[in-house]
């Protein structure tokens, strides 16, 4: 048997220098170089070239037929579009909204589902409220609603399931507040192993109430806020939105997970930028309940984050940590941190950071997809984005909510066009870069140049969800843009709704600059 084994692998050696042989049998005149000076015979052979010593030929050379052809160019994702109207109709957004509010205020409990699927590939069961997932839903729908009046309800509930997951004891020895998910609709914490603790979590949740506090007072419903967001007593620690606060601001350097609960840090982007933007809300809620002491508290944290949070600027771009750096976290911080028109005084939309993270990102996804490459190649405008750079989630693939929330990123630039003032020569330069508008746009022109690339970007989500009717799940195959993992991901919808509120944002500015002008 041994020998036999021998004899086999002999011959089929045999063979295959026989045929070597044959392909190496190329004159001195038609030899075409495959090595440089100080190639050795195993660096050549080691490429599939041909290594024969000669006077004045090449040594080290390709077989016959010469070298494989050069790979073909790779497509440039330019985001350069010409609006043709809204992306998506008002029917077809009106349809995107109808998804989302499936999702949201499960059987009345206040729960937010992250996706009503519970049998979702490498993810499992995705049936659970992410408190993550949660505060940022509810925030979408507590921001693009008409009025509250829409909304009230579920976001009363939503106040209810808060007050419930906030007191109750942990499993797992951590703080209850900082449990990534719960069972629905007992609201009970995750037994199973997970990535803990979540420290983004208690911010994001009481941004979200402090903003929904604020509505509820200027519409006359103190008593609400009294009994259960701020109750100005030991009752309910304090109530929902300052036993948040109060853990934000005693632990905000603590050690936790990523947004995409895989790794840990002290110091992600995504955290300490949201986290700014969570404590001043909440100051800004502080003072309208009359504690002034709470508010500079507040600040005076939100003062020690920002001191941190421009060491993530490495010269061209925004990176999330030091142990992921190219990561679309930081895209979807820059809308979700940001503290609106009058207030915001980090990270400028038109400024060379936010610039210099979109053209590196840009520039990994469109490389890293197979499918950006072929929608580009097709005429179709935008791009799509994944979550970071070498994702292997399965597959790796473009997420409906990291394109969407480019997107918004794209609109809040139209919007800020107006409002700006002229942009400098290597500001304008980037922005082209990220971009890949015309030159010399200013005012109306410009918004309305990066209305047209934030749509482009739309339109190719659109693009991939419409086989589905507009149901999206997370993620888009990275090959061949069909959709993939969890079904009717409610982040996914959240971010499409925002995007949608972006845009009129946007398009109401260009209208009133228009008839100005006139």
């Amino acid at each position: 048997m041994v020998l036999s084994r021998i004899l086999s692998v002999a011959a089929a050696a045999g063979v295959a220098g026989v045929a070597l042989a044959d392909t190496c049998d190329v004159e001195g005149s038609a030899r075409q170089d495959c090595g440089a000076l100080g190639t050795t015979q195993s660096d050549c052979e080691a490429k599939g070239c041909c290594w024969r010593p000669a006077d004045s030929v090449a040594w080290c050379f390709y077989p016959q037929g010469g070298p494989a052809p050069p790979p073909p160019p790779r497509a440039e994702c330019k985001l350069a579009y010409k609006s043709q109207g809204q992306p998506f109709s008002d029917e077809e957004e009106a349809k995107v909204r109808s998804y989302f509010l499936a999702n949201i205020d499960i059987q009345g409990s206040g729960a937010v589902v992250a996706a009503p699927d519970h049998n979702t590939g490498p993810g499992g069961d995705y049936y659970y409220h992410w408190e993550r997932d949660g505060a940022l839903s509810t925030h979408a729908l507590l921001a693009t609603a008409d009025k509250l009046a829409d909304v009230d309800e579920h976001l009363q509930h939503y106040v209810q399931w808060v007050l419930k997951v906030q007191n109750q004891a942990d499993p797992h020895g951590i703080d209850i507040r900082t449990e990534p998910k719960y069972t629905i609709p007992d609201g009970k914490p995750f037994e199973g192993a997970w990535c803990r603790p979540q420290t983004d979590g208690p911010g994001l949740r009481a941004k979200t109430l402090a903003e929904y506090g604020l509505a509820l007072l200027e519409a006359g419903k103190a008593d609400f806020v009294k009994q259960n967001l701020w109750t100005g007593s030991e009752e309910k620690h304090g109530g929902a939105i300052k036993y948040d606060l109060e853990w934000l601001v005693s632990n905000w350097q603590q050690s936790g997970c990523d947004l995409w609960e895989e790794i840990q840090s002290e110091d992600f982007f995504w955290g300490r930028f949201t986290m700014r933007a969570s404590l001043e809300m909440g100051a800004q809620f502080a003072e309208k309940m009359g504690d002034k002491d709470a508010a500079g508290r507040y600040r005076g944290v939100k003062a020690d984050i920002e001191k941190t949070i421009m060491g993530h600027f490495d010269g061209t771009f925004v990176f999330e940590s030091q142990n992921r750096k190219k990561d679309s976290a930081v895209i979807e911080a820059f809308n979700v941190g940001y503290l609106g028109v009058g207030v915001e005084r980090m990270f400028d939309v038109l400024g060379k950071e936010v610039l210099g993270t979109v053209v590196t990102l840009n520039d990994l996804f469109c490389n890293a997809y197979e499918i950006n490459q072929k929608d580009s190649a097709a005429g179709i405008p935008g791009i799509l984005y994944g979550r970071y750079e070498n994702d292997s989630y399965d597959g790796g693939n473009p997420w409906v909510l990291l394109s969407a929330s480019l997107a918004t990123l794209l609109y809040r630039m139209s919007f800020a066009a107006f409002e700006h003032g002229p942009l400098d020569a290597s500001s304008y330069a980037l922005l082209q870069k990220a971009t890949h508008i015309e030159a010399g746009l200013s005012g109306n022109a410009l918004a309305e140049a990066l209305m047209g690339a934030a749509d482009g970007v739309m339109l190719r989500i659109k693009h991939h969800v419409q086989a589905t009717d507009l149901h999206m799940a997370e993620q888009i195959n990275r090959n061949d843009g069909s959709m993939t993992s969890a079904k009717d991901l409610t982040w996914n919808y959240a971010n499409m709704l925002k995007a949608f509120k972006a845009r009129k944002n946007a398009a109401k500015a260009i209208a009133a600059s228009s008839v100005l002008v006139v």
